[in-house]
């Protein structure tokens, strides 16, 4: 613990830069992320922050110091990333759900003079 206050804090401008750029990076991520919900399957969402929180850590390393960094970390990445792909491959095949329409069937009947106009209206619905 520290007992230094943030308001007492030399604020530079360099690391008001980096205060303001770590603030648009996390506006920009939660942006994308509510985009994302309509868009994609459950599954395919938790993928893309799977995606994110990789990218978080290997950026992290490279920028910090790879303390914390060691083998059973750098295999945990690549299990993931390599079944990352392995799911984006699988969905976009011809059976794989992000390629499904998301619209529901509908079955049209055609009998004539037994179905009312707003009946068929309803059915387009």
């Amino acid at each position: 613990m520290t007992s230094k206050r943030v308001d007492a804090y030399d604020y530079t401008p360099v690391a008001v830069m980096f205060i303001i750029l770590s603030c648009t990076i996390a506006v920009g991520t939660n942006l994308s992320q509510f985009i994302c919900i309509g868009r994609f399957t459950d599954v395919s969402f938790q993928v893309i922050g799977h995606m994110k929180t990789i990218l978080v850590l290997i950026m992290g390393f490279l920028f910090f110091g790879k303390e914390g960094l060691n083998l059973q970390v750098v295999i945990g990445m690549i299990i993931a990333v390599v079944g990352m792909i392995w799911y984006g491959n699988a969905s976009s095949k011809p059976g794989g759900k992000e390629r499904r329409s998301h619209s529901l069937p509908t079955s049209r009947q055609h009998k004539h003079g037994s179905l009312s106009e707003s009946t068929e209206i309803d059915g387009k619905v």
